[in-house]
């Protein structure tokens, strides 16, 4: 075992290599070390014949990343090798560079803080989170952040939508540091403590080292013309608990529609003169900060003379506002106002109950005039019937019916296909139930939604790999097999997109180790030029078919 180089600054990497000479050996599993990352990256063999003589060579190649300076010693690793076992270790050194004499680790350099404007808010409140991500000025990123678990799993309203803004500069312990903001809105669906420490990943940009040579002694097989690269890094986060209130039960009057933050509210009424029995509408307007959208119609008071019909929303084009409408037939001309309205709602601010009352609103109803019945007769008749005038009470006749039915005829909710019909809308709602279920269960569980995703996401790289072998542009095919073999294990083991490798797999996937081991092998070897095959688009068919057959299995596991 053997690392190169020996000595590197804070923000360069070492490459560990472990080698079997003249025997075949598996990738050993490297113990973790505090303040280095060490990423497995591949195996190449190497068989060269000298004077007659054949010798060969298996590489395992891993990528050290440091975290901190210091001196480190990697193992003791076990290895087994045909024919015996043996223990290894090999010792690094991470420094300071000239130029940086401050920084003793990566969280010196690079760190996050998160923090809320709230202490303690109430249920459905909403109120802001912010990550602030600290770079030292004169390291350069990408702009890109990832944040990864660190939520509480359940509680929270929908989910998190986080905007990055770059605001401003700081000075911290006679350091410059440049901050980015990450900001979210939060709503709770129930009291209590919540937890919020979410890991912020960010990808540095570092000059690329130079290269030797091209082939097995590569470690990184990099191009020629490529002067940075990219790395990324998980920082440090501080953990914040928020303790959200319950609204309290203590003074909270009847109005009371559950609104929590701070609003205003509006009524109108239309049309102010009516006859009797006919509508008037009442238009409530509810605008401001808070649980707006959770807020119920406030109740109208009501007595014999008017008739409420249930108050519905209404549409609004702003998203801070809810509109309510609701029908009310006055049946009498004694009805001269529609009576006050009240909406209450729990102030945040100022923690306690507001209530605010619109009306009473004056109208006038219009009594409906008694209409006068008219017998009319051409002829004169000898018996002149007694009539009763019926005024409004008058039953009128019906139309002809456009179709006739028989007498006997079975009406069609005794019929067979009535009854056969009957059990499709509980079987529809069953449906839309499961539907439901699972749509809130892939939104509350992002391993579970990522699993069911594995299989989609490779598809499209395997599709665009059939595309290259048609046009027989081998780059390309073996580069989107290697981004399928990586979308799919990501999302089947809910691994970020950098931690993809064939060590991590074959932990969490230990049944298809050789399957998986020699497809991870021969990727990285045809994408690299480690080891050249024909080119032939028989050979790329044999590869896909064994992509295809390994991930099939994959699927039938249960991880």
């Amino acid at each position: 075992m053997s690392i190169e180089p020996q000595l590197i600054s804070l923000l360069d990497r070492a490459v560990l290599k472990i080698e079997f000479l003249d025997t075949k050996g598996k990738a050993a599993d490297i113990p973790e070390i505090e303040g280095l990352k060490i990423q497995y990256q591949g195996q190449s063999s190497q068989t060269q014949i000298v004077n007659f003589k054949t010798s060969s060579k298996v590489v395992h190649t891993y990528l050290v990343t440091p975290a901190k300076v210091g001196d480190f010693t990697i193992g003791p690793v076990r290895c087994q090798y045909n024919g015996g076992e043996k223990v290894l270790t090999a010792k690094l050194r991470v420094i300071k560079k000239a130029d940086d004499p401050e920084a003793q680790q990566i969280s010196e350099m690079m760190f996050s803080r998160i923090s809320s404007e709230r202490t303690a808010p109430y249920v459905h409140e909403p109120f802001q989170l912010m990550v602030d991500v600290y770079v030292r000025d004169g390291i350069q990123i990408d702009g890109n952040f990832s944040l990864r678990g660190g939520m509480p799993e359940s509680g929270l309203e929908g989910e998190l939508d986080w905007n990055v803004s770059r605001g401003r500069r700081e000075e911290r312990e006679g350091t410059i540091f440049n901050v980015f903001r990450l900001s979210t809105t939060v709503k709770t669906l129930t009291a209590g403590t919540f937890e919020f420490q979410p890991e912020v990943q960010v990808n540095v940009i570092v000059p690329r080292q130079k290269r030797r040579s091209y082939g097995f002694d590569d470690p990184f097989f990099g191009d020629f013309f490529g002067r940075q690269e990219s790395r990324p890094y998980v920082l440090e986060c501080n953990t914040l608990e928020m303790e959200v209130l319950g609204v309290p039960m203590e003074g909270r009057p009847d109005s009371f529609t559950g609104g929590v933050g701070e609003f205003n509210f509006q009524v109108e009424v239309g049309p102010t003169a009516v006859k009797a029995g006919e509508p008037v509408t009442v238009k409530m307007r509810i605008a401001g900060q808070g649980n707006i959208t959770q807020i119920i119609p406030p109740d109208l008071e009501t007595n014999h003379d008017l008739k409420l019909y249930d108050a519905r929303s209404a549409p609004s084009k702003n998203p801070g506002e809810v509109r309510f409408e609701q029908v009310v037939i006055p049946t009498s001309d004694t009805v001269k106002e529609i009576p006050a309205i009240s909406f209450s709602y729990f102030n945040t601010k100022t923690s306690d109950f507001r209530t605010i009352t619109k009306g009473p609103f004056p109208i006038s109803v219009e009594a409906i005039p008694e209409q006068v019945a008219q017998v009319i007769a051409t002829i004169p008749s000898a018996v002149m019937q007694e009539t009763e005038i019926l005024g409004r009470d008058i039953v009128y006749l019906k139309p002809l019916p456009k179709k006739w039915t028989l007498a006997d005829a079975t009406p069609w909710h005794r019929s067979r296909l009535f009854f056969m019909l009957l059990p499709i809308p509980a079987l529809l709602l069953i449906i839309v139930a499961f539907a439901t279920g699972r749509k809130n269960r892939l939104a509350n569980n992002v391993a579970l939604a990522r699993r069911q995703q594995a299989p989609k996401a490779a598809r499209r790289s395997v599709q665009q790999a059939e595309k290259a072998m048609h046009k027989k542009n081998d780059e390309a095919f073996y580069e989107a097999l290697w981004n399928a073999l990586a979308d799919y294990f990501g999302n089947r083991l809910n691994l970020p997109p950098g931690d993809v490798n064939l060590q991590t797999v074959l932990k969490r996937v230990p049944k298809e180790a050789e399957a998986i081991e020699k497809l991870f092998t021969t990727i990285e070897q045809r994408r690299y030029g480690i080891e050249a095959g024909d080119g032939s688009k028989h050979e790329m068919k044999a590869l896909l078919k064994q992509f295809n057959s390994t991930l099939h299995k994959c699927e039938r596991m249960k991880l």
